[in-house]
C-alpha cells in the first residue's frame, strides 16, 4: 500500500477520526485508524465498539490496500510534518514509512484483519434537517443526560418525531432539557447515546445551513454530513413520559437575565464544590430575587431586581443545575415559571416561542 497526499487534508481526517477510536483497549487495533485505499480514494475509519467516524480522501498517487495505523501516535507525527504533500508506503513487515519535505518517519501498524467489522452505515428511513438546529438542540438537551449509567436509559436524548415535530429530551431524574423544532416525517422515536451526540456536535457545522440526513435501523443510527459518516448504537428501553412533568398553568412567572444569572451563579460556585452540594436559596418578592448559600467553603448573597407579581415565595435549587440551564438557554432573557409551592419543580422557558423547557426539580432547604 502507498499514497501520497497533502499533509493538511491527511491530518484533519485521522484528527476526526480518531475521534471515535479507544483511548486504551484489549484490542489494540481500536486504538487506530483502518486505512483501507481504492482506485486513490482513501477511506479512514475510527472505531470503538459504540461509535464510528468514516470519511474520505482523495489521493495523489496510490497503490491499493489497507492498513490500520495507531491514531494517536500517527497525529503527533502529521502533527509536527512540514508542510507540503506527505507520503506513506506500507512496507512488508507492517511498518509505515511517512515521508515529508526532509523528514522521514517509520512506526509499526497492524493488520486489517485485526480490525473488528464495522457496521455498515444504514441509508433507508431517515430525515435531513440543518446542521446547525442539530447541533443547538444536542447542546440544549444532552447537558441534562445521566452521567452514572445506574439507569443506562438516561444515559442518552430521546429524539421523538410526533404531530411533525422533533423533539429532542435529556433527563437524569433530577432535571429535564427539551427542545423542540419542525420537522416532517413520520412518528417515530429512539434514544441516542449523550456520548454519541457530543462527539457528533464537535463535527457539526454551526454557521452554514449545510443538512444533516439522519438514518435508522433496529439498534443503530448514522448520520451522514458533508464529507463524514458516523454511525452509533442506540439505547433500547422505554424513556419516562417528560410531557406531564413540563406541562404546568402557573402563573408565577418571573422575567430573567441570562446573561446576569450566569454570572451570579458563577459567583455562587465558588463557594460549592463537588462535595459540598447544599442548595442555592431563591428568595422572590415583588421586586427582588435574593440568591443564597452558606457552606464549609464560605457563604454568598445577591439581589438582583425583578418584577414578580405572586405571594413572597422561597425554593431551594440545586446552583449547578441552574447554571447549566442559564447556559444552554443561547438566549437573552428567559421567563422562570415558578408553582409557589416549595416541593415543586421549576421551568425555564424562552421569553417567547416555545423551543426549548428546561426543569429543575427543587432541593429541601434546612
Amino acid at each position: 500500500m502507498k499514497f501520497s497526499c497533502d499533509k493538511d487534508i491527511l491530518l484533519e481526517a485521522v484528527l476526526t477520526t480518531s475521534r471515535a477510536t479507544s483511548q486504551k483497549s484489549t484490542i489494540p487495533a481500536l486504538e487506530g485508524v483502518l486505512f483501507e485505499l481504492s482506485d486513490n480514494s482513501l477511506s479512514l475509519t475510527g472505531y470503538n465498539l459504540e461509535i464510528g467516524i468514516r470519511t474520505t480522501v482523495q489521493v495523489d498517487t496510490g497503490e491499493d490496500g489497507n492498513i490500520v495505523i495507531n491514531a494517536k501516535r500517527l497525529g503527533e507525527i502529521l502533527r509536527k510534518m512540514p508542510s507540503g504533500n506527505v507520503e506513506i508506503i506500507i512496507e512488508n513487515n507492517n511498518s509505515a514509512v511517512i515521508k515529508c519535505g526532509r523528514t522521514k518517519m517509520s512506526i509499526m501498524c497492524m493488520g486489517a484483519d485485526e480490525y473488528p467489522q464495522v457496521p455498515q452505515a444504514v441509508t433507508e428511513n431517515g430525515f435531513s434537517m440543518p446542521q446547525k438546529v442539530l447541533k443547538s438542540m444536542i447542546s440544549q438537551t444532552s447537558y441534562a443526560c445521566a452521567v452514572s449509567d445506574t439507569k443506562p436509559i438516561f444515559t442518552g436524548c430521546l429524539f421523538e418525531i410526533k404531530n411533525n415535530t422533533l423533539s429532542v429530551v435529556g433527563m437524569d431524574g433530577l432535571r429535564i432539557a427539551v427542545r423542540q423544532e419542525p420537522l416532517t416525517h413520520d412518528d417515530t422515536k429512539f434514544i441516542v447515546p449523550s456520548k454519541s451526540l457530543d462527539e457528533l456536535s464537535h463535527l457539526l457545522a454551526d454557521e452554514d445551513d449545510s443538512n444533516i440526513t439522519i438514518c435508522l435501523e433496529l439498534n443503530q443510527i448514522s448520520f451522514k454530513f458533508g464529507k463524514y459518516t458516523m454511525i452509533s448504537r442506540l439505547i433500547n428501553g422505554d424513556f419516562l413520559d417528560y410531557s406531564k412533568y413540563i406541562a404546568t398553568n402557573s402563573t408565577n412567572i418571573v422575567d430573567l437575565n441570562v446573561s446576569e444569572m450566569i454570572k451570579t451563579l458563577d459567583r455562587a460556585m465558588l463557594v460549592i464544590s463537588e462535595k459540598v452540594k447544599l442548595p442555592l436559596r431563591c428568595e422572590f418578592s415583588s421586586d427582588t430575587l435574593t440568591l443564597s448559600c452558606t457552606t464549609s467553603l464560605g457563604s454568598f448573597n445577591e439581589q438582583i431586581s425583578i418584577k414578580y407579581g405572586g405571594e413572597p415565595f422561597t425554593i431551594g435549587l440545586n446552583t449547578k443545575f441552574l447554571l447549566d440551564a442559564f447556559k444552554a438557554t443561547d438566549c437573552s432573557d428567559v421567563k422562570f415559571i415558578i408553582t409557589g409551592k416549595s416541593v415543586e419543580p421549576v421551568l425555564l422557558v424562552p421569553k417567547e416561542g416555545t423551543e426549548f423547557t428546561f426543569l429543575i426539580m427543587p432541593m429541601r432547604l434546612k
